[in-house]
């Protein structure tokens, strides 16, 4: 089982300092002590995750202060860029990584962030995978047209030349059998995560991408299925369960829409609007209670290591841990020496070898 580390949730007002100091210390860390990846999502015009609007950007600077450490999109939101773009951008970071770029994908759900192309959120799947394989024909060193200024149609193609000669890619799937099996069609990497369905449901929907990727001639052994897991491992199990909660809590109030999703996904009938400050906090902190013992990497190594084990029998390949979902960034930094513990226990693959 390889292990990652991935950033998604951070607001400024929870960090001190300059606000990408933890990402680039943790990337050092588990640069250093064989994290095989790390993950850097794309969100925009929300406090809460916003400082991370450009991923190739940010990793551009993490290449600079790793060596091995595979950088990962989490993800591209890829309807809301031009596909040459995307191509160069990453191209960029491919060099200045020596080579260690890999892009996981998604097709955007909030309307706001389609401010650069409205157009495109309506189709924005079909779009997804359209521009997607532009990509790749790109970074293989072939041409697209596109028309200059001058209303005339050129061939592009893009530089610098990339380091790897194919773009190692997933797709970013929720909770929707369909993404499965059409990621398994089309022969991509999934990233997933267990905030809309449950472990044994995800091992289905994994059955189902593997059948999927034999009846399209693929090596159903060959896909790789990343879990992403909201990470807290302390040294005592209660302890750091504790120390997670309100953090996590907050997490939760500050995404309505995600709140409003785990509340529908259990049944709830009624609106979160109706509900008073006391009647929210019962309902998260029952959420994180469940969460924290079923759905996350929160706790003492020992409890922590169940869930990885649950993984790995659900068909999941590598874990990738999310880490700044509003604990203090020195115990983030503090945990991650217990994170190397339950690591190693699972022998992972070295990033050396990747």
């Amino acid at each position: 089982m390889e292990f990652g580390l991935m950033f998604f949730a951070s607001s400024e007002d929870s960090l001190t300092g300059n606000i990408y100091d933890l990402v680039k210390e943790c990337a050092i860390y588990g640069d250093e002590n064989d994290f095989s990846s790390i993950w850097v999502p794309e969100r925009h015009f929300t406090e809460f995750g916003g400082v991370y609007n450009n991923p190739a950007i940010l990793h551009a600077a993490i290449a600079g202060v790793t060596k091995r450490i595979r950088l990962y999109s989490g993800s591209v939101v890829v309807p809301l860029h031009d596909p040459v773009r995307i191509a160069e951008e990453w191209s960029m970071v491919d060099n200045l990584s020596n080579g260690r770029v890999s892009l996981s994908i998604a097709p955007g759900w909030n309307p706001n962030d389609f401010i650069f192309f409205p157009e495109n959120y309506d189709q924005r799947y079909d779009i997804m995978y359209k521009n997607i394989e532009q990509v790749k024909r790109l970074w293989k060193g072939e041409t697209v047209q596109r028309k200059g200024g001058n209303g005339q149609v050129v061939d592009i193609k893009i530089y610098p030349t990339p380091v790897q000669k194919r773009i190692p890619m997933c797709v970013t799937v929720s909770n929707s059998l369909e993404g499965f099996k059409l990621s398994g069609e089309k022969g991509y990497d999934i990233l997933t995560a267990l905030l809309d369905h449950t472990m044994e449901e995800l091992a289905e929907k994994i059955q189902c991408y593997r059948r999927a990727r034999e009846e399209n001639g693929l090596d159903p052994k060959e896909g790789r299925i990343t879990l992403m897991l909201h990470t807290y491992v302390g040294k005592d199990d209660q302890q750091a369960k504790e120390e997670a909660r309100k953090p996590y809590c907050d997490f939760l109030k500050r995404n309505g829409s995600l709140l409003k999703g785990l509340a529908q996904n259990r049944g709830s009938k009624f609106s979160l609007d109706s509900l008073t400050e006391e009647d929210i906090d019962e309902f998260v902190n029952f959420l994180y209670t469940r969460f924290a013992n079923t759905k996350g990497l929160i706790g003492d190594k020992e409890s922590c290591k169940e869930i990885v084990e649950h993984a790995q029998e659900a068909g999941v390949d590598k874990i990738t841990c999310l880490l700044d979902f509003g604990p203090p960034a020195h115990k983030i930094i503090e945990n991650l020496e217990n994170l190397k513990v339950l690591k190693e226990s699972f022998n992972p693959i070295s990033s050396s070898t990747l």
